[in-house]
């Protein structure tokens, strides 16, 4: 992790510079700006920033996994996170054929995603839509939290 995560260097030309600490946590930001002058210089001021920074961190919680993966983004258009309707051309063939399929998607630990598609074809848009939201809330129930 970066030392000097979620801290800024500010310069100003009319008075002394400084470091903003900026950490953000489930949508609230808290900052905090540490001026040179009032710590005695840049050294002190930064160590000050960062053990302010530490503070919070420790004080205030992140989202965890499975809340994140349950937050609504601004770009859904399924109405459920992780659910979204995917149309295929397959190219390989003259008429070129259109396959649609409701895909769920998500994380069961760090760094590992899982997805599972059903076809509109095989099951009709609304029962694969179903079994798409069915395998998402599955799969994040059983999320590492």
């Amino acid at each position: 992790m970066n030392a000097n995560r979620n801290i800024i260097r500010l310069d100003r030309e009319t008075a002394s510079g400084g470091f903003l600490v900026r950490i953000t946590r489930k949508g609230k930001l808290t900052s905090q700006y540490f001026r040179d002058e009032d710590y005695g210089g840049k050294r002190k001021a930064l160590a000050a920033a960062k053990e302010y920074r530490d503070k919070i961190e420790a004080t205030k919680k992140g989202y965890s996994t499975k809340e994140l993966a349950k937050r609504a983004r601004a770009n859904n258009t399924s109405g459920i996170t992780g659910v979204r309707l995917v149309t295929e051309v397959d190219p390989r063939w003259p008429s070129e054929p259109e396959y649609k399929y409701w895909v769920a998607q998500w994380s069961p630990s760090k760094g590992v995603r899982k997805t599972k598609r059903f076809s509109v074809d095989k099951y009709g848009d609304k029962e694969a839509y179903r079994l798409a939201v069915k395998a998402r809330n599955r799969g994040v129930a059983n999320m590492d939290s």
